[in-house]
């Protein structure tokens, strides 16, 4: 464990009972001639035997000690890692957390003397949330509570978070936290008035981004009218018609960090406008996707193979850089399977692949390796969010081929749509 956290640990010590007791609690744990150097690393065992004294001198239980010092922790640790670059200053609680591990744990790691960052793995669910999974097996996870409630009052942020697998209370070889700013007026509530008037009087275009065959289509608009309830905008005639066809819309607005959702109210294609309602906020940013995502109409089979036990589901939704799929409630998959390794096999559902002047006939079979990054319940069935290690050359063009097979189909229907309304 590196230095900095026992120089820390002295300082958490005696800022509640003075300067002895850090001399203490070094007395006790056996380590009374013990230096601590911020650019040394020193074993895991002296670790445990100044928590250990440390939470004595306290008189608090083990558990607790480290939660307060984990809180203890947050200020210094910001300041530094905003000093080394680590740490971008636009960032708050859960963008900390998601780059927890890569870079600012790695940052604190020394790999060529095999010191490694703490096991813990995080991945962004939505805008105000963010799943962790610690697998240390120096089962910290309280110092890491500590850490994440701590985040939440340096930045004065609602922080909660919801343990769903805890490694000390079950059985477990990990522990799993969801953390959360718990403020439903910021995720969920937009005021439109307000928020249209600043692109109105910017004269500030939208991004709009519809679905039409599992494919989204998208195009930039105006704002021509608002009020509290709803929207006009201005969007060319393909982008109105994938709005008809959805009967919804997802918009990004160049001042709002995370994107908005919107139900398509009427069209008037004539006139090269639409009028949008019951707007609100989404989980998270709209349009940032770093792969072409493609929902397809006709759900396909993927077996995932977990240490050498095979689940088979169907595919939600695909992209090159991973798959959600649906699986039965009775298939035993829960969080403790979040971030271990599995393969993942699938037919592409491709009639022709063309390369060149060549053209390969037929579905293609793909086997992956892959993460769980998420598994969640619906009414009647269960959900799991895969992410596929990085892929070949070869296999990001089987992917794009799908999503522009997909997307002919998909134009197809569009313009199909458009001779509909324009007949009209």
């Amino acid at each position: 464990m590196n230095g900095l956290i026992f120089l820390a640990l002295d300082d958490f010590l005696e800022s509640r009972l003075g300067s002895d007791a850090w001399l203490r609690a070094m007395d006790s744990a056996g380590l009374e001639e013990q230096d601590f150097n911020p650019e040394y690393f020193y074993p895991d065992q002296v670790a445990s035997e100044l928590f250990t004294a440390v939470a004595a001198q306290l008189d608090l239980p083990l558990e607790e000690m480290l939660e307060q010092f984990g809180r203890h922790l947050v200020p210094g640790l910001i300041a530094m890692g905003r000093s080394m670059g680590v740490v971008d200053k636009s960032w708050k609680t859960i963008d900390i957390i998601e780059h927890l591990h890569d870079p600012i744990l790695e940052s604190f790691s020394n790999k060529d003397e095999g010191i490694l960052p703490p096991g813990i793995r995080t991945y962004r669910l939505k805008h105000s949330e963010v799943a962790i999974a610690y697998v240390s097996k120096r089962r910290l996870c309280h110092l890491l509570k500590g850490i994440v409630m701590g985040l939440g009052e340096f930045f004065e942020e609602p922080v909660l978070f919801k343990e769903r697998v805890c490694m000390l209370h079950s059985k477990a070889p990990l522990c799993r936290l969801s953390v959360f700013i718990d403020d439903p007026e910021l995720v969920r509530y937009v005021d439109i008035k307000r928020e249209f008037a600043i692109v109105h009087s910017r004269i500030d275009e939208l991004t709009f981004y519809c679905q039409v065959g599992g494919v989204p289509f998208s195009s930039k608009g105006l704002v021509l009218q608002f009020s509290d309830k709803e929207v006009v905008v201005q969007a060319p005639k393909e982008q109105l018609a994938a709005m008809a066809i959805d009967g919804k819309c997802y918009i990004a607005v160049s001042h709002l960090a995370i994107g908005l959702r919107a139900v398509v109210k009427e069209i008037e294609l004539a006139q090269g406008f639409a009028t949008l309602h019951n707007i609100e906020m989404t989980d998270g940013a709209v349009g940032q996707r770093c792969f072409k995502r493609v929902e397809p109409v006709k759900q396909f089979p993927i077996t995932i193979d977990i240490e050498g036990k095979e689940s088979t589901g169907k595919v939600l939704n695909i992209s090159a850089g991973g798959v959600k799929v649906v699986l039965q409630k009775w298939i035993e998959l829960d969080e403790t399977f979040l971030f271990v390794p599995i393969v993942v096999k699938f037919t592409l559902p491709l009639k022709w692949v063309q390369q060149g002047d060549t053209v390969e006939l037929g579905p293609q079979n793909l086997v992956l390796d892959a993460n769980i990054v998420d598994v969640f319940d619906e009414d009647d069935y269960r959900a799991v969010r895969i992410m596929f290690s990085p892929l070949t050359g070869r296999e990001l063009f089987l992917m794009d081929q799908y999503y522009q097979r997909c997307l002919e189909d998909a134009e197809i229907t569009l313009n199909k749509r458009l001779d509909t309304i324009r007949a009209k």
